[in-house]
């Protein structure tokens, strides 16, 4: 099987979705996915943003060094708990990304050594860029979150709104495997429906 990697900012809704999506079909289609960082805050500098834009970039930076902490010392499947304690929390209970919501992030992956100061620590901005630059350049482009390699062809995206069904979801990832294949493929796009 091919190397399957999600490039993915852990505040990013979308970047939420689709991870559930790829850890729901990994076992089926018989490969472990790679979770990397990339940074809408790293993406977005220099930008003026409205103000809760600039808060979601605050939050970026803050929740980018939590979790390029961990990355050094957690494999794969240890990152996906972390992430998936820290999704469960933030976006489907709503809550405030602070020291519990931190404290919850450790207990979910059997993290040891010290990570809990880790989300003011600017020293970690440096890993977190690293790795959104591999991003970038995996894509060949500038790119937000997420992005999906799948034998070294990356995409940004898919961009999901909602999780696709039991079988829509395989369909999915066959789907953007076939059009990985295929070198002359560059973009699809379709307008994303409207939430009210």
């Amino acid at each position: 099987m091919d190397e399957i990697t999600l490039w993915l900012d852990p505040v990013c809704p979308y970047s939420w979705t689709t991870a559930r999506w790829l850890r729901s079909v990994a076992d089926k289609e018989g490969f472990v996915p790679r979770w990397e960082l990339m940074s809408l805050a790293v993406l977005n500098e220099g930008r003026e943003l409205p103000p809760p834009q600039a808060e979601r970039m605050r939050a970026s930076r803050s929740v980018g060094r939590l979790f390029a902490s961990l990355a050094r010392t957690l494999d794969d499947d240890g990152m996906w708990s972390a992430y998936a304690a820290f999704g469960e929390a933030f976006f489907e209970r709503g809550a405030p990304f602070d020291d519990r919501l931190v404290g919850e992030v450790l207990r979910a992956c059997a993290a040891t050594g010290s990570h809990e100061q880790s989300p003011s620590d600017e020293t970690l901005d440096a890993a977190v860029r690293a790795s959104h630059e591999r991003g970038q350049r995996a894509l060949g482009d500038s790119g937000g979150s997420p992005i999906v390699s799948i034998g070294g062809t990356a995409f940004f995206g898919p961009v999901l709104t909602s999780l696709p069904g039991q079988a829509a979801g395989p369909e999915l990832f066959l789907a953007l495997k076939a059009l990985a294949a295929i070198p002359e493929f560059s973009q699809l796009q379709r307008p994303r429906p409207v939430r009210h």
